[in-house]
């Protein structure tokens, strides 16, 4: 348990002590729609200017650094994270932060368009503030997800009302702080505390313009639905299996250090980790004799290569994976500070169809390795879950890989690398099927948060146009003519 609810009050808690780190009013219904109409009518955000938006987010962004030691020691105190995951945490963000500043002056500028034949108009296409955006974020990248996820939202001239996920609420109040600090613009940039039915208010809200919900598939189906119920624009990132296709003429070892990487940072919980790797045959033993050297030299544990589950419900889900795992095939297992704390580092090799671990996202430090010699097989088994968040390929025969990319429905797909395209903010971020729909991050990221409005403007307000009620034969013969001249 890394939080609970006690007298109308949110006890968050050290995953790993269970001490208490800070009781924090829960939002109340009232607290709900006063941040939200605060939100929706406070428009002195949404009438700046793109650029002085992004000079403001630069700004933030530097006030960031100057307090990176706080937030570092904030993440740890609730999450258990090591100290490297939490560095890298930092990293990507505050980088992601300066390359969609950059990107945002260029793709929510108004943009001229061809008019075609008609010479006589000019077009245009303008991106506005869509109002005001709720952002539902979750418990393993507590300052990543919310952060990244508001400042988009930020640029594209939206207010924010933020809702992080009950277990790893401090990170975003300390964000919240460094706001209104440095930035000010206090109703811009709102928090809601709280757990499921603060989400479902703030959903539900017409006042809300727009979701932006990250999370399991089964609470994203839920609130589909809600935002379905009024035609609500959302964007939601899901879950994945995050599979890792390693083909005959890959570099072994490549493979192998980017599996690691891949399925046990941060202890395997995040969304892109790579959960199942498909080995081809011929490589199949020096691959796993390969991975399971490597793997048995792995450790958890505070002076580990990865630290604790940062919830309890998380950590029996994964443990359960395992035990399934265990009962029907062969379990390579690194090593554990303390096994009751800590899940062991785990491979789990070929495990059946029908398991677990092969039928659900795990979510934590296991990975499950499987032979193929057949690409339509292969193909079947990784869409067999529904998830299409992100994969990877290993392999040097461009054409090969050309070609498993075209099969794939999957959002992001990595040659001979993983996780690291979470860190290109130039390219858009999401999945397909089970793991969401909509577009984060990159210029369709922003213009996913944005009104797009079509601008047309006729140039000579003097002339007839050939096309309204009441022209002439003539006028008809001409039109039949410059048919076939233009468009034959």
């Amino acid at each position: 348990m890394s939080a609970k609810f006690e007298n109308n009050n949110l006890i968050v808690l050290n995953p790993l002590s269970k001490e208490e780190l800070k009781s924090i009013p829960l939002s109340s219904d009232i607290d709900i729609n006063q941040i939200i109409k605060k939100s929706k009518i406070d428009d002195s955000w949404s009438l700046l200017s793109v650029n002085k938006r992004v000079s403001l987010i630069n700004n933030y962004r530097k006030a960031l650094v100057k307090n990176k030691n706080k937030i570092h020691n904030v993440i740890k105190s609730e999450t258990g994270k090591i100290d490297f995951d939490i560095t890298i945490e930092i990293f990507t963000s505050l980088d992601h932060l300066k390359q969609i500043s950059k990107i945002a002056k260029k793709a929510l500028k108004l943009q001229k368009r061809s008019s075609g034949l008609m010479k006589t108009k000019k077009a245009y296409v303008k991106y506005e503030p869509l109002g005001v955006a709720a952002v539902i974020s979750p418990w393993n990248y507590p300052l990543a997800t919310p952060l990244i996820a508001s400042v988009e939202a930020l640029l594209a001239g939206n207010n924010v009302v933020l809702k992080p996920s009950e277990h790893t609420p401090l990170t975003s109040l300390l964000l919240k702080k460094i706001w209104d600090k440095y930035i000010g613009y206090e109703n811009t940039f709102q928090i809601l505390i709280g757990g499921a039915h603060v989400g479902k208010q703030l959903v539900n809200d017409n006042n809300i313009d727009i979701v932006c919900f990250t999370g399991s598939s089964v609470v994203g189906k839920v609130i589909a639905k809600q935002c379905a119920e009024t035609l609500k624009p959302c964007i939601l990132e899901l879950g994945g299996k995050d599979p890792m296709i390693v083909l005959n003429d890959a570099n072994i070892k490549r493979a192998v250090e980017s599996a690691v990487f891949g399925g046990f940072s941060n202890a395997g919980q995040t969304c892109i980790s790579t959960e199942e790797l498909y080995v081809e045959d011929q490589i199949y033993e020096k691959f796993v004799n390969d991975i399971s050297a490597r793997i048995k030299n792995l450790k958890s544990g505070l002076n580990g290569d990865y630290s604790t589950m940062i919830v309890d419900d998380n950590a029996k889900k994964v443990n359960k994976h395992i035990d399934d795992a265990r009962s029907n095939c062969q379990i390579i297992e690194g090593k554990s500070d303390d096994k009751n704390i800590f899940i062991t580092p785990t491979l789990v090799l070929e495990p059946n169809e029908d398991s677990l671990i092969v039928n659900e996202e795990t979510f934590g430090p296991v990975i499950s390795v499987r032979k193929f010699n057949n690409e339509d097989d292969l193909i079947q088994k990784v869409h067999k879950t529904g998830y299409g968040l992100s994969s990877s390929i290993f392999g040097r025969d461009k054409k090969r890989i050309d070609s498993i990319v075209k099969k794939l429905k999957i959002g992001t797909v990595s040659i001979n690398d993983v996780l690291t395209h979470y860190g290109i903010a130039s390219i858009p971020f999401g999945g397909e099927g089970l793991s969401g729909i909509g577009r984060m991050h990159g210029k369709e990221g922003l213009r996913s948060l944005s009104r797009t409005k079509s601008i047309v403007i006729n140039r000579f307000n003097f002339i007839n146009e050939i096309w309204w009620i009441g022209r002439s034969k003539k006028i008809e013969n001409l039109l039949n003519k410059a048919i076939d001249l233009l468009f034959k």
